[in-house]
């Protein structure tokens, strides 16, 4: 079974795809390393994990937004959050999104073996 349309209902159909793609939200947002190294860099600006934690050994990604920093047999847990970029008006607008807060989790500790 074929579609056919006279034109004038192809053009109508084609300006109301038009239309309904420019009515979502755009979004634009940066490549992944370029997003990952921002966390990074917050969490290592951040004065609250030597506090907590002592000398940091490393910082670990474990999934977008989730990371853990280990001193000693002592870690925490570190969550990104990320807020989309904004207008003067509040309303969502393309571009990148931003850093909002980290959330420091408890610190926990193994004990020695």
């Amino acid at each position: 079974m074929t579609l056919v349309l006279p034109m004038r209902q192809w053009m109508v159909t084609g300006a109301a795809i038009m239309w309904l793609a420019t009515q979502s939200p755009a979004a634009a947002e940066l490549p992944p390393q370029y997003t990952v190294w921002q966390a990074y860099a917050a969490i290592a600006a951040l004065d609250e994990i030597p506090e907590k934690l002592g000398v940091v050994d490393r910082i670990e990604r474990l999934d977008f937004g989730r990371f853990i920093a280990r001193g000693g047999n002592c870690a925490l847990d570190i969550t990104v959050v990320r807020e989309p970029s904004r207008g003067a008006d509040g309303r969502p607008m393309p571009g990148p999104s931003r850093i909002a807060r980290l959330d420091v989790g408890p610190k926990t500790c193994k004990p020695d073996m």
